[in-house]
């Protein structure tokens, strides 16, 4: 931890990142995240102790870029490697050196030097080693794999040679991802039996030990002793170290597949292709003027009125079962961009409303539009003004769905009770916090966990009511969700910076007018925060008494409606 930091804040970033760790445990338990961020505001640095590590977890471009790979020949130099590899090292283990890798700790030499001796005697296959921490008991895992073997999509972004030679390999730190061919590599690298091995898929799922006992048919006694057994084998104390162990070596047990054609893309943790994934249109790219591309749909009908929709925080461009059928009646075209980090667009360094505003513009500039609507929803809204202000008289109008205002607001009596609310409220608060926050949760997601977390969302009267007498709604927002989620959580961590920092927008080039909806039972802020924010420069206002702010999905027809009149 940075010695500048006040004790306060010391204290602050231990207890969010401690509770971290005890959520890696016990998944279900993630309000305890909220009353962790419960802390004074801090301007500690993101690299303050935790954060920068967990920020390379969060990845910067998809999943090549999360994980981390160092070459070394058969001499035992370090030949090449990439950024993130070379992270891992710089910021926990060590120092890479043209005549080797230095640890920090010694006992990582013997540690990887057993490693290439066993990779000499399995043929060609990957083998786990562990390596002790610099200054943390939480040990750090990798694979060694042949230098040959490497898959082009890690071999992609190393800066050397990977063919080195009979005798070279590569170290690869896992990314956060989870595969079901990570039990039979622990089998085999640690003498798991099957029954320990069905625990620790358990545990990983998110199950604590009771449930696990209860699916698995045995006694609680039996799993416990099971955890024992586990903990010896691989060498960990504590429960929520063998989470993160699980999970980060899970991203790369398919990388290593002995089928040819095959890199290490595959299937998002928890990207779903049921609800409305199935139904959606096939997803698009724009190449953008500094070279990132921009993932959107298109929905409706290719020659109607042009719509550009603007997703809520942690959304993506899927939208509701069935709009492509009802936009191409109403006579829509709906353009749904995601925003950077997001889905499947590439993150942005240079993150701002007014950024994202200027991708959203080119898309609109690239599909030839001389006129359109713009519609947002949720945290969307700014992103949506800002679009509208770059298109001009292009933008004919604006629609605002529980629009939230961007900047921190303070905690109210109103709040207690909104467990997702008082979330928002803290991270806001401690913004810093975002990319771990953030990078963590997505490292545990299972969708068990999304579904809570969707039903804590539904607080208000009006919400809790539609969600249980419409559920298909929760497998929609649970599926739109992961998809955001699938390649990084960059993007919901630099929108959450973004909002913090930009209390204001710059509204007086904006010409398009803007409607305002709003549920009477929002509980993340009023109507009146809305128009106050938009300096009441709104043309129209109306206030749904029956809904909070799961307004946009259970009036969904009636937007899309209103787009087309």
């Amino acid at each position: 931890m940075p010695p500048d930091l006040t004790p306060k804040a010391k204290a602050n970033v231990s207890m969010v990142i401690e509770t971290m760790y005890a959520i890696a445990a016990e998944p279900d338990k993630w309000e305890q995240i909220v009353q962790a961020l419960d802390v004074e505001a801090s301007d500690a640095p993101p690299e303050a102790e935790g954060a920068a590590r967990l920020a390379v977890l969060a990845g910067d471009r998809g999943e090549a870029a999360q994980v981390g790979v160092v070459l070394i020949n058969a001499a035992g130099g370090a030949s090449a490697w990439n950024a993130a590899g070379e992270a891992v090292f710089h910021q926990r283990l060590g120092v890479i050196e043209a005549q080797g890798l230095r640890f920090f700790n010694p006992a990582n030499h013997e540690a990887l030097d057993q490693a290439r001796h066993r990779l000499r005697g399995t043929q060609g296959r990957q083998v786990i080693v562990k390596f002790s921490q610099a200054d943390d008991e939480a040990p750090h895992f990798a694979y060694v794999v042949p230098a040959s073997g490497l898959p082009a999509a890690l071999a992609a972004g190393v800066g050397g040679a990977v063919t080195l030679g009979e005798g070279a390999c590569a170290v690869v730190f896992p990314a956060v991802e989870a595969t079901d061919r990570l039990w039979a590599n622990l089998r085999e690298s640690f003498g798991l039996t099957p029954a320990e091995t069905r625990l620790a898929a358990r545990l990983k799922d998110g199950l604590t030990l009771k449930e696990a006992a209860v699916e698995l048919n045995v006694s609680f006694n039996t799993v416990r002793n099971q955890l024992r057994a586990i903990f010896e084998k691989v060498g960990l104390s504590r429960q929520s170290e063998l989470i993160r162990t699980l999970t980060q070596l899970g991203s790369l047990a398919t990388s290593f597949q002995e089928s040819s054609g095959r890199g290490l893309l595959g299937p998002p943790i928890a990207a779903t292709e049921r609800g409305a994934v199935e139904t959606s249109p096939p997803i698009r790219f724009l190449a953008l003027p500094d070279g990132r591309r921009l993932a959107w749909r298109a929905y409706g009908d290719p020659k109607g009125k042009a719509v550009l929709v603007v997703h809520q925080g942690l959304g993506c461009s899927i939208m509701p079962r069935g709009t492509d059928a009802l936009a191409r009646d109403l006579g829509l075209r709906l353009l749904c961009p995601e925003r950077p980090g997001a889905g499947r667009s590439d993150i942005s360094p240079d993150y701002s409303y007014e950024a994202v505003g200027r991708d959203f513009a080119d898309l609109c500039r690239d599909q030839g539009l001389a006129e359109v609507q713009v519609a947002a929803f949720m945290s969307g809204a700014p992103f949506a003004l800002m679009a509208a202000r770059e298109l001009g008289p292009i933008a004919s109008r604006v629609l605002l769905a529980s629009a939230r205002p961007s900047g921190q607001t303070l905690e109210t009596e109103r709040d207690k009770g909104h467990a997702v609310v008082l979330f928002r409220r803290r991270i806001l608060r401690n913004a810093w916090l975002a990319d771990m926050v953030f990078a963590m949760m997505r490292l545990q997601l299972t969708r068990k966990q999304l579904e809570k977390f969707v039903r804590a969302a539904a607080s208000a009267p009006g919400d809790a009511a539609y969600l249980r007498t419409h559920p298909g709604v929760l497998e929609f927002i649970v599926d739109y969700i992961s998809e955001s989620l699938a390649l990084t959580s960059r993007g919901i961590a630099d929108e959450i910076k973004c909002s913090a920092r930009s209390p204001t927008l710059d509204l007086s080039r904006l010409s398009a007018p803007i409607t305002v909806w709003h549920g009477e039972q929002d509980p993340m802020n009023t109507a009146a925060d809305v128009t106050a924010w938009l300096n009441d420069r709104q043309e129209s206002l109306r206030i749904f008494p029956d809904a909070g702010h799961f307004l946009p999905h259970k009036h969904w027809p009636e937007v899309l409606a209103w787009l087309a009149a």
